[in-house]
């Protein structure tokens, strides 16, 4: 009886104890619509995506309805999310930029390259692709008379073979001196001359002018052997102009003579774009002021250049600066992708991602970011994007 007394009183004051403990657990402890509810962000009005119009396959606006890889992927990301949202578009890239570092969007969907540039004005989301820069120039509608053109204005080949005349002919005159006690006629000595040049030129049958005089000899050979040397500099030249007809350079091999003779030819490139942020600073580095006689044409639109592009003015620029994921499909737009070719490529990629304006809760970008990494593991946004550009 004072055992059972005992563990009473015992039971009370541990029940005293332990209710109030479980109480405030079962107070501060969230519950499941808690848990589900920090997984969406908080919101009173629907937030302001903004997106760049009329960049197809990336982003556009049709008829008040959007297209384009990178807003499928906003959708996947407001399904899970369960956002309301209002779309407000911008003309070109820097637009957008501009609109996010002001705070008046909350997030731009589109395909904006990440840049040191851009890195100092807003936060970009997880990159979800990539891009880099591409020059496509017009395929030569005349291969033969290109070709020949490429051949006559190679230095290599232009020095080589004046060099190689001029040695040809001073050995056939030098070899003719020595034979003037003979008492041939003149028109003879002339002939004879052209016969010599042309076996030292040829270098064909040059035994028959070895002698027995160690002097003409050494004339003879030497001019041989820097008939040898010069002729395999231009074959080699020829060689190299010729199977690089279809290659694609790096774009480190884009120096100061190259540049102008794309800058003389016609070179595109669109406004508000890393593109153009690109190469204003690749022709600075190569010494090419912005008074440059023959400066980029700037376009202000995807649309202008694509008409750039299907141009058939006399005038018409050859090559067009443009995004190595999307130009085959842009040329596709226009209809005759096998009249380009892709003369400088970037040897690496981009990262591409989602821009947060200035203003974007922090609980927010985590949970984008959050999202777009299950997508980009999963291979979602992947397929998104091939269903686009393929």
């Amino acid at each position: 009886m004072r055992f059972f007394s005992l563990g009473k009183k015992n039971f009370t004051s541990l029940t005293v104890i332990i209710f109030p403990i479980i109480t405030l657990f079962l107070i501060c402890q969230p519950t499941y619509s808690q848990q589900q509810s920090k997984n969406k962000p908080q919101q009173n009005t629907p937030i302001i995506v903004g997106t760049v119009d009329n960049n197809l396959p990336c982003s556009d606006k049709i008829d008040d309805h959007l297209e384009g890889y990178s807003i499928d992927v906003w959708r996947r990301i407001r399904e899970r999310l369960n956002i309301d949202y209002r779309v407000i578009t911008s003309k070109t890239y820097d637009e957008a930029v501009m609109l996010a570092a002001k705070g008046k969007v909350d997030i731009v969907a589109s395909c904006h390259d990440i840049t040191p540039e851009r890195l100092q004005l807003v936060e970009f989301s997880v990159p979800y692709t990539s891009g880099g820069i591409v020059i496509i120039s017009r395929r030569a509608q005349r291969p033969a008379l290109a070709l020949a053109s490429k051949l006559i204005n190679n230095q290599i080949i232009l020095r080589c073979g004046i060099l190689l005349i001029l040695v040809t002919s001073l050995t056939a005159f030098a070899l003719k001196v020595q034979k003037r006690n003979s008492k041939r006629k003149k028109d003879h000595k002339q002939r004879k001359y052209f016969r010599l040049w042309t076996i030292l030129i040829l270098n064909d049958g040059i035994d028959t002018l070895l002698g027995s005089r160690t002097r003409e000899n050494l004339l003879v050979l030497s001019s041989s052997l820097l008939h040898m040397l010069l002729m395999g500099a231009i074959v080699g030249t020829i060689a190299s102009i010729v199977f690089e007809q279809n290659i694609t350079f790096n774009t480190s091999r884009l120096g100061s003579n190259e540049l102008i003779k794309l800058l003389k030819e016609g070179l595109v490139v669109q406004e508000g774009t890393s593109y153009m942020q690109w190469i204003e600073s690749r022709m600075k580095r190569a010494g090419i002021g912005e008074n440059y006689s023959v400066p980029p044409r700037f376009v202000s639109t995807k649309t202008e250049m694509l008409e750039e592009i299907s141009s058939s003015k006399g005038d018409k620029a050859r090559h067009f600066v443009m995004n190595i994921t999307t130009y085959k499909h842009n040329l596709r737009q226009v209809g005759n992708p096998d009249n380009f070719e892709a003369s400088y490529q970037q040897p690496n990629k981009t990262p591409q991602a989602f821009i947060f304006g200035s203003a974007a809760a922090p609980e927010f970008k985590r949970l984008i970011n959050i999202e777009i990494s299950k997508m980009n593991r999963s291979g979602l946004t992947d397929q998104i994007e091939s269903d686009w550009t393929d």
